[in-house]
């Protein structure tokens, strides 16, 4: 039987989904209806639409080939390329004779060059493959946010203790919203281009720590003070060479020590931020470290490559276990109770679990059993849902879990327990979008008292609260 089975009917025709108040699933009309119809639950959470808050979009990559180039002498040509895009680039323009008419000799000699150097990074590329891709692919491909690239909403993070939340846009602008005070705060700074990742520094209201191409950027944000743009004075910039572009930033649940990971770097980083000083824990298999994600005691951490190897880490010790995925490359992954850790593999409709039974046992005879076939089948409404999963969230209280597939328009919403050490998921609820809408990437809220509380973000820009609503009488 499918894992959809017991799923509520979608809602009908110009209406979304608005939240689930125990076992009632509540829908209205996607332009007129509220969710203050049914609950007050998020009030005063921050309303909040990307594309009426952009003002300045950075010019893309792509945009480039757009402008004319002034015809130059040869040398000119060369040196002009070779700064913009590096020496490899710079020998094509030398060794192409349409370009280089004035010096044949020149053209044949760079030629010869070129080969050789292609030789070279032909044979570093087999045997490091996680370094074909640079900068912003890197980013695009392992991101977790669907068509990170022409996202309106690149990511998001809720503060672990306020509700607050932060979203990084497609300018490269964080914008802070909360509940408490009406203005944004907007962090922007030179060095933060191609932003990957956000995550809030526990036990601090204040800090924030931005994963982008050229390294981490911990901000300090004042939340007592009235500046909607703080200045760069306020951002430690954390870079090491060879170590970007970040794909994952994640603080530990006791705000001490910070993770970075780039899928260009075989090492995940352990900062101490104060210090401005990091460690790293090197491993020569599986490339570069894409994501890594603690356990909620901090006593673990789920470190996973650009290939099928993932390691989960001891943090007293730093002593890893080395697995690999069936398939493919780990794409998401997130802890829950009792240290049960969920992940899903590229390209493969399956959830694994790993329990604390087989964590740093010692034995390698465990192995990560599966607990959620979500292969795609498509509704009675015509909606197709599952395949391939491109991320998951698991909330605060470990009662429910949030799919995000790479082909489906709709959010899936489990809910799980417990029972006698072993995980029980069920059918919760689906979240729709308004028309043509895709959901780009989705968030649990870390101190939400009434249940749970799903935000997603979607391809039209706007972000939705959906709120899990449960009594203990019930």
């Amino acid at each position: 039987m499918s894992a959809f089975a017991g799923f509520p009917d979608l809602p009908g025709p110009d209406e979304v989904s608005f939240c689930k108040i125990n076992e009632v699933f509540c829908c209205g009309n996607a332009q007129y209806g509220a969710i203050s119809t049914f609950t007050n639950s998020i009030k005063k959470h921050p309303k909040i639409n990307v594309t009426r808050d952009l003002h300045h979009h950075r010019v893309t990559d792509e945009n480039i080939s757009m402008y004319i180039d002034v015809e130059d002498n040869l040398l000119k040509k060369i040196t002009s390329v070779w700064y913009k895009q590096g020496f490899l680039e710079a020998l094509t323009v030398a060794a192409d004779t349409a370009v280089n008419r004035e010096s044949p000799s020149l053209a044949v000699a760079a030629s010869y060059v070129l080969k050789v150097a292609n030789a070279f990074s032909a044979l570093r590329f087999f045997m490091q493959p996680h370094l074909k891709d640079i900068g912003p692919k890197i980013v695009s491909n392992y991101s977790r946010t669907r068509s990170w690239g022409n996202a309106p909403i690149k990511c998001m993070a809720w503060h672990p203790h306020t509700t607050k939340i932060a979203i990084a846009s497609s300018d490269d602008n964080v914008r802070v919203y909360c509940s408490e005070v009406s203005f944004i705060s907007t962090l922007k700074c030179k060095a933060q281009g191609h932003v990957s990742s956000l995550s809030w520094r526990p036990y601090s209201a204040s800090e924030i720590a931005v994963g982008c191409e050229q390294g981490v950027i911990v901000w300090t944000v004042d939340p007592n003070s009235m500046f909607t743009k703080p200045s760069s004075s306020n951002a430690i910039v954390l870079k090491r060479s060879g170590h970007s572009p970040v794909t994952d930033v994640s603080w530990s649940p006791n705000g001490d020590m910070l993770i970075s990971c780039s899928g260009a770097d075989t090492s995940m980083l352990v900062w101490d931020v104060s210090m401005e000083n990091a460690i790293p824990m090197r491993r020569v298999a599986g490339g570069g470290i894409v994501f890594a994600r603690w356990s909620w005691d901090a006593s673990k951490v789920f470190a996973a490559t650009s290939s099928i190897i993932f390691r989960v880490w001891e943090t007293q010790s730093w002593t890893p276990e080395r697995w690999c995925a069936r398939g493919g490359r780990v794409v998401a992954a997130c802890w829950g109770p009792d240290d049960v850790v969920l992940f899903a593999a590229k390209g493969e409709p399956m959830v694994y679990a790993l329990s604390n039974a087989g964590l740093l046992s010692g034995t390698q005879t465990n192995k990560a059993q599966p607990v959620l076939d979500v292969s795609k089948v498509e509704l009675p409404s015509g909606y197709p849902v599952g395949g391939p999963v491109q991320d998951m969230s698991w909330d605060p209280t470990g009662r429910y879990l949030a799919l995000l597939f790479e082909e489906s328009p709709l959010v899936a919403v489990f809910s799980t327990t417990m029972l006698m050490r072993q995980l029980k998921i069920t059918p919760c609820c689906f979240i729709n979008g308004v028309d043509d809408e895709l959901p780009l990437t989705m968030a649990f809220q870390q101190d939400f008292a009434d249940g749970a509380c799903l935000t997603v973000a979607w391809t039209s820009g706007r972000v939705q609260h959906f709120p899990v609503i449960y009594t203990d009488s019930f």
